[in-house]
């Protein structure tokens, strides 16, 4: 039997966890599928680069107002160009990623300690309702749990690698030189592109800089260049400047002389922040609460509370617990066993970033923000699980599975892209070729994606509600100095009790409708603007 075969057989578990990742994330793609604000900007700019072949040299724009360099924008434009600008590309292709992920909690939890905890870290990042949820979010926060595992593999690597870089010329030391070079390279490559997707992948490289001087490990040609893959990365943002008078970091200048972080210290931030951790860590395993996929990645503070308050409380006490326990374990073991201290510096790293950034600088912090720690939280609670008898882990297993799947066959997004395709066609069917313009009506979702989706499902409004934001990005489209004699309003009837503003403008919209139809918790109210009315309100 040919080797390559012995050793599909021997993983065959694995491969079937991977093609199980698959198929959980593109069960009711389009359904489930969250399109939004934040999914729009990348998206405009994919449409813009196959329509003027205009190429950005700025992505995404960090809190700080300094842009990073177009990488993941460039992703993320091919894949829609390949999809025809239809935003369900990027669920198919963050479903094909996961199975990347599967693969290296595989990978890490067997060379970090046997096959058995490798088999169950691949198992519980398949099943995972959290998990699925964030896997199926294609953007610049879904990169954490894969960037995680491999900068963490490659570390251990390059630490178990480094003790031959001696004058020994021995045909094994060699061979583990070429592997610590490799590794090195790699974690260069990795850090330089994930920084670009989101500044709090900058963890990683504090993360790096931090093994080396612990361990001592040597300064050789790969190394440096992979710190020149890391500075080589910035290029692009310092074209950008060169040709718009330093128009990128500019702001941020700006930021820090006028002294808008204002920093300070409060205790209540600071609880908050830290249960952030054991919370995220007690969903993975369960995700309590009802099962809106919208309210997973909401910002509004009600949805953020609401799906913490619905952790019980002695949960919470286990999961901190555990956490706790895990990094008084590593630190004991530093030495035999680094790759538990080295996945425990960068818990802690993560840790003091949230209270930096939102405990000091008091800035709002959100679950997302650290994605990179859900493959390590759950590499720690396998690694519990594996230690416990066989019939008790199978155990753990099944219930596991059990309990998430039964979660996800329940989960829907009551503002999924299929209900905003079909609310949208039903506009055209309505209002057919003549112009309208587009408004949209709600506290939390406002700014929901619609005005692109008009450009792929329908045909574009000759102006909106986003046009101050986005009309830059529409190229040859013209934006309308006066609202058409028709306008769209699209309004979300949100979960809970909405604001006295939103009911009086809601009753003030439905006093000119024409026609109306609810899709989902979105009503689409087509009015009359023959009288200019709304040009004045």
């Amino acid at each position: 039997m040919p080797k390559a075969l012995e050793k599909i057989i021997k993983i065959w578990p694995i491969l079937l966890l991977v093609l199980f990742t698959f198929i959980l994330r593109v069960i009711k793609i389009e359904d489930l599928f969250y399109f939004t604000y934040d999914e729009s900007i990348p998206a405009f700019v994919g449409r813009r680069l196959l329509l003027e072949k205009h190429l950005p040299l700025i992505g995404g724009v960090t809190p700080f107002n300094f842009h990073l360099a177009p990488y993941f924008y460039w992703l993320l434009s091919l894949i829609l160009i390949i999809g025809k600008l239809n935003p369900i590309a990027w669920g198919w292709a963050a479903a094909i990623i996961a199975m990347f992920t599967t693969l290296m909690m595989y990978m890490v939890g067997k060379t970090f300690a046997n096959y058995k905890v490798g088999f169950l870290a691949a198992a519980f990042w398949t099943f995972s309702y959290l998990a699925n949820v964030y896997d199926r979010h294609f953007w610049a926060l879904y990169w954490g749990p894969l960037v995680s595992l491999i900068v963490l593999y490659s570390l251990y690597k390059i630490i178990t690698c480094s003790v031959i870089l001696s004058p020994s010329k021995s045909l094994r030391a060699k061979n583990l030189l070429r592997t610590f070079d490799k590794f090195t390279i790699l974690l260069g490559i990795v850090i330089a592109l994930s920084i670009h997707a989101d500044p709090s992948n900058v963890v990683f490289l504090a993360l790096s800089i931090l093994v080396w001087i612990i361990y001592k490990l040597p300064i050789k040609r790969s190394t440096f260049l992979a710190a020149g893959f890391i500075l080589f990365s910035f290029l692009p943002l310092v074209v950008f400047d060169l040709r718009h008078n330093f128009a990128n970091t500019r702001p941020v200048a700006e930021f820090i002389l006028q002294g808008r972080n204002n920093p300070g210290l409060n205790t209540h931030k600071f609880i908050n922040n830290s249960l952030l951790f054991p919370r995220a860590a007690s969903r993975l395993i369960y995700t309590f609460g009802d099962n809106e996929i919208a309210k997973q990645y909401s910002y509004c503070q009600t949805f953020v509370s609401g799906k913490f308050k619905a952790i019980p409380i002695p949960i919470l006490v286990i999961s901190t617990i555990t956490i706790l326990g895990f990094l008084i374990w590593s630190v004991a073991r530093r030495k035999n066993q680094p790759q538990w201290f080295v996945m425990s510096l960068l818990l802690a790293l993560y840790f003091v970033g949230i209270q930096i950034y939102g405990t000091i600088f008091r800035a709002d912090i959100f679950e997302h923000y650290i994605t990179g720690t859900f493959a390590l939280f759950l590499l720690v609670f396998v690694l519990l699980v594996s230690k416990l008898p066989k019939k008790l882990w199978l155990a753990v297993l099944g219930i596991f599975i059990l309990i998430n799947l039964l979660k996800f066959s329940l989960a829907a997004n009551s503002q999924g892209l299929s209900i905003k395709r079909r609310a949208i066609e039903y506009t055209m069917a309505q209002v057919g070729n003549k112009p309208f313009s587009l408004d949209s009506l709600s506290t939390c979702w406002k700014l929901n994606g619609y005005r692109y989706l008009f450009a792929v499902f329908g045909h574009e409004p000759v102006k909106s509600y986003v046009d101050p934001n986005f009309s830059y990005l529409y190229g040859t489209t013209p934006v309308a100095e006066r609202h058409p004699l028709t306008v769209v309003a699209f309004v979300v009837h949100d979960f809970v009790p909405e604001t006295a503003e939103f009911y009086k403008r809601y009753v003030f919209l439905k006093s000119h409708e024409t026609k109306s139809a609810i899709f989902g918790i979105i009503e689409v109210i087509i009015m009359d603007n023959s009288t200019g009315w709304f040009d004045q309100n």
